[in-house]
């Protein structure tokens, strides 16, 4: 009896894994999601995914149940389609079919094609524009994306190459938007009977569908003097900007999404090496990709060299070549060559001009600002038509514009800018036109809120300021949100800077003094909107408040930068105070000096301004002093103390 129930377990246990082997993770797949760039179908699921890619399913045609989500697919006639079978899947609701219009795809139809095994069934109807060799599956743990063709379907739509403006500057204007909605309508077909046979539309309603995705980044190609990014749809960048400690260019990719084997990865730069000079070190600058937030992929070039490198944009606007700039000035990257045919210069609304140029052939282009001065560099085009260029004329944005050739195949386009510009350059989807908007920032249209000195108890009444009239400070904190700045053991530099800068405020407001916050709490706020915030309010200084960093951990100290010269007296004033004999005994650190730097913030600012490092991260016990709240609070006592002393000796 004993072995007979042994046995009996033996059989049960197993069955029991078996079938605990064949009982497979289900997906939940909840509906497609289609790119407009024509390119892409996003299946929208619920669950980790465990992919098996198979070309064709002759090979699933086994009565075995395997964990993967199998993914086949096979191509049929009358009429012409081509069908992907999703193993291990459950469909949320009912059947669906898309219809799309100027595609080369008639109708897509979903369906749970079968119940034992689960299998989910999109079928896709196409027509001649269709190519089966471009047709292709992308699959990870977390996403199935179904790829059916690399060219963009007629538009009208412009993409962004560069731009400076701030998110309201853009909207406020009709030009581009920063989404977009599809002229794609989806048919939401309401069916009992899920299986293929019985597609048929019994009851059906139109809405718009909201496009999440124009590009699909999915390859990074290193070459011989940089990298070649590639990917799927239109690249339309939504700014580009500079963070410094350590020094990193940012390019932010709007409506984009980046194939998650290559999120949060780092790509060294060819012939990028470490160099030791004099007591510092150059890093090698590194690459990295990652998806910022759910529709903006986020390129960063950092290193000490960072900002020598040159991001080009390809003729089919596919993909972007990133290498340093004589690199890219004297690489070959396209083998189409072009020539402008005119240029054109025109109001296109209140404080907003643009500049058209027209080409022959689709153009491969980079631009950046330099010494007031936007460059925009054609790649591949030999002829500049200087008659045409003379004929332009004169903006209230710029004082005028210069074209000259850098090399065989390429030209330069200067425009030589006036204060207070903000740019947005576009690119047809062809490729053949760019237009170029300047528009002219206006003073307190960001309306900020004034922080008015809070009413204390009659004890605690602060003394009248020793100034005869109210002066305002706008105050810095350094980096923010998603930008933690320099890190060391999980200490992030934001966190620190916006701990300081409260301190200070405190400090000021107690003089009588009006203070303005860049940021109060932990967000992140672009360059260009903290200059652009000061100069709104146009206070009487700005302070930026950050904490150094570097490779040696024995490097310690405080440093003040100030750019224009104006500045020099408010940056010797602050320094002074804050790196004084007694403060360096009693903190233990070193006074590093007054640097002249042409950091962002205290470049684009009108007021008086400077950028103070109070201490450096790296170093294990300054970050450590830099933790404690008394280290704090004597750092923001000595830069107000600077502050007060500076406003006074301008009476």
């Amino acid at each position: 009896m004993g072995k007979f129930i042994k046995f009996t377990l033996s059989v049960l246990i197993f069955f029991a894994t078996i079938f605990a082997a064949q009982a497979a993770p289900v997906v939940k797949i909840t509906g497609l999601e289609f790119d407009n760039s024509d390119n892409l179908v996003i299946i929208k699921s619920v669950g980790k995914i465990f992919p098996k890619t198979m070309q064709t399913p002759e090979d699933n045609d086994k009565n075995i149940r395997t964990p993967e989500n199998v993914i086949t697919k096979c191509f049929l006639d009358n009429p012409d389609r081509v069908f992907v079978d999703i193993s291990n899947a459950v469909l949320a609701g009912n059947q669906r079919t898309y219809t799309l219009k100027n595609s080369s795809i008639d109708t897509v139809k979903i369906s749970q094609f079968s119940t034992n095994p689960h299998t989910v069934r999109i079928v896709f109807e196409y027509n001649k524009k269709f190519d089966p060799k471009e047709f292709a599956i992308y699959a990870n743990d977390r996403q199935i994306i179904i790829r059916y063709g690399k060219t963009l379907v007629s538009s009208e739509r412009f993409k962004t190459f560069y731009n400076n403006m701030t998110s309201g500057e853009r909207n406020a204007d009709i030009f581009e938007a920063a989404t977009y909605s599809s002229e794609t309508k989806e048919k939401i077909i309401n069916v009992a009977n899920t299986t293929e046979a019985e597609f048929k539309a019994v009851k059906s309603e139109e809405r718009d569908t909201q496009l999440k995705a124009l590009f699909y980044l999915n390859s990074i190609n290193p070459l011989q003097s940089g990298f070649m990014i590639k990917g799927s749809g239109l690249v339309s960048l939504k700014s580009s900007f500079v963070l410094e400690n350590p020094t990193r260019v940012v390019y932010d990719i709007e409506n984009a999404n980046v194939a998650q084997d290559l999120r949060n990865k780092s790509f060294t730069f060819p012939a990028s090496n470490s160099l030791v000079q004099g007591a510092s070190v150059t890093q090698r600058e590194i690459l990295r990709v990652g998806q910022n937030t759910p529709s903006t992929a986020r390129i960063v070039i950092q290193g000490n060299n960072a900002k020598d490198y040159r991001l080009v944009l390809s003729p089919d606007l596919q993909g972007l070549f990133i290498a340093k700039r004589t690199q890219v000035l004297n690489s070959k990257l396209t083998e189409t060559t072009s020539s402008v045919v005119s240029y054109e210069a025109k109001d296109a609304g209140e404080n907003l001009n643009v500049v058209n140029i027209k080409f022959t052939n689709p153009v491969a282009l980079s631009a950046f600002e330099e010494n007031s001065k936007f460059y925009l560099d054609l790649q591949n085009v030999v002829d500049l038509n200087e008659e045409a260029i003379k004929k332009l004329h004169s903006n209230p944005d710029y004082t005028g514009i210069t074209a000259q050739k850098i090399a065989t195949e390429k030209t330069r386009v200067i425009f030589h800018l006036k204060d207070s510009t903000a740019i947005n350059a576009q690119i047809s989807p062809d490729a053949k036109e760019v237009r170029i908007y300047f528009k002219k920032r206006v003073k307190n249209d960001l309306k900020p809120v004034v922080v008015q000195p809070k009413k204390e108890e009659p004890k605690e009444t602060p003394r009248p300021s020793e100034i005869k009239q109210m002066y305002s400070v706008v105050i810095d904190p350094g980096h923010g949100g998603s930008d933690v700045g320099a890190t060391r053991d999980n200490i992030y530099e934001k966190d620190i800077t916006l701990e300081v800068s409260k301190l200070l405020e405190g400090y000021l407001k107690k003089q009588g003094v009006y203070t303005h916050m860049t940021r109060d709490r932990d967000k992140t706020v672009e360059l260009s909107e903290r200059s652009d915030f000061s100069n709104s309010i146009e206070p009487d200084v700005f302070i930026s408040v950050h904490v150094n960093s570097t490779v040696k951990e024995d490097v310690i100290g405080l440093e003040t930068h100030w750019y224009h010269p104006h500045s020099l007296d408010f940056a010797r004033e602050v320094h002074s105070k804050m790196a004084s004999s007694r403060n360096l005994s009693k903190w233990e650190t070193l006074d590093r000096g007054l640097f002249q730097s042409k950091f962002y913030v205290i470049n684009h600012t009108n007021a008086p301004a400077i950028l103070v490092e109070i201490g450096f991260i790296s170093n294990p016990n300054e970050r450590r002093e830099l933790m404690k709240e008394k280290r704090r609070e004597e750092i923001a006592k000595s830069l107000a103390d600077g502050i007060m002393e500076y406003l006074k000796s301008r009476k």
